[in-house]
């Protein structure tokens, strides 16, 4: 049972600080590239000649564009991320429960003899 709570709370944990990370990068702007507004932004060249001719296009209506919620995040990388972190978690934890069992094994064993 013991195992079970440990392992509640490291996962508990690691989905506390994943949802925090896409929080902040959802605030700031950045879609995690280093672009946006933030960190890692900044002054860039001026847009290529290309780029101003579909962004005109883009205004006239010559191009459909979908708008989406900013929000561009990878659910299916996120998802692994957090069972590759809770295998690792109970791992780490079934080492440390075997160590302490026998760890008392050998202090029970001690004051027998």
């Amino acid at each position: 049972m013991r195992f079970l709570r440990h392992l509640a709370a490291v996962v508990l944990t690691v989905a506390i600080i994943v949802a925090l990370g896409m929080l902040w990068a959802h605030a700031s702007g950045g879609t995690g590239t280093g672009g946006g507004t933030g960190t890692g932004g900044g002054l860039k060249a001026a847009p290529s000649r290309e780029v101003l001719q579909r962004l005109e296009q883009v205004k006239t209506g010559a191009i459909k564009i979908q708008s989406d919620d900013g929000f561009q995040a990878n659910t299916g990388n996120l998802v692994r991320t957090c069972e590759i972190e809770a295998v690792l978690a109970a791992v780490v934890i079934t080492v440390g429960s075997i160590r302490r069992r026998n760890r008392r094994m050998r202090r029970s064993a001690g004051v027998r003899a």
